[in-house]
């Protein structure tokens, strides 16, 4: 079942694209008039809080993939690119190292997030910080996304945090509330019932 949703409006099908009418809300067995598919209705996540739920799974991944990453570089002898107190000084010379800099040394800790992201999407439906915010991840029929799209979409967060988060902030202006993550894995971020 396809599903289609909105905060206050519905937006296209899932599967065609076509649009969809406010009224289908009220019946019984709501069908998509573009291709007759049986449409599931469910209310998307807003945009604060999905970043909400985005910094308690930064916080979990800071308290689990951090100690982590510290090890490994640890086990390998390699040296922070900075070093230094957590002050503004230590944190200006951070954003003057070169970008790929900082993505290899970040590497560990990259990985561990990607690990968590599908691993929770696929299996669970949903991040720990969602559930705790009663979010879930579907997919346009309503199903779990699996691990090609969990894999597809964690990646896709990824890189839209690269160009100043404009890959998240996309969320707070898309009509169906969904990043370029959601777009490309083609899933959905709605509330649970």
């Amino acid at each position: 079942m396809p599903l289609w949703s909105s905060a206050l409006r519905p937006g296209p099908c899932p599967a065609c694209d076509g649009p969809l009418a406010a009224d289908l809300a009220t019946q019984a067995r709501p069908t998509c008039p573009s291709c007759g598919l049986v449409l599931a209705p469910r209310r998307v996540a807003g945009f604060w809080r999905r970043l909400l739920a985005g910094a308690l799974d930064l916080f979990v991944l800071l308290l689990t993939a951090g100690p982590l990453q510290r090890g490994v570089h640890w086990a390998l002898g390699i040296e922070a690119p900075v070093r230094g107190d957590l002050s503004l000084d230590t944190l200006l010379l951070w954003l003057a190292l070169p970008p790929e800099k900082v993505v290899i040394w970040m590497v560990p800790f990259l990985g561990i997030a990607v690990g968590y992201l599908v691993i929770f999407s696929a299996l669970a439906g949903a991040t720990l910080g969602q559930r705790a915010l009663g979010l879930e991840i579907v997919r346009g029929d309503g199903g779990r996304p699996g691990f090609v799209r969990a894999t597809i979409r964690a990646l896709a967060l990824l890189l839209g945090l690269v160009p100043g988060g404009l890959g998240v902030l996309w969320i707070a202006f898309d009509r169906e509330k969904r990043g370029l993550h959601d777009h490309l894995a083609r899933t959905y971020v709605v509330r649970r019932r």
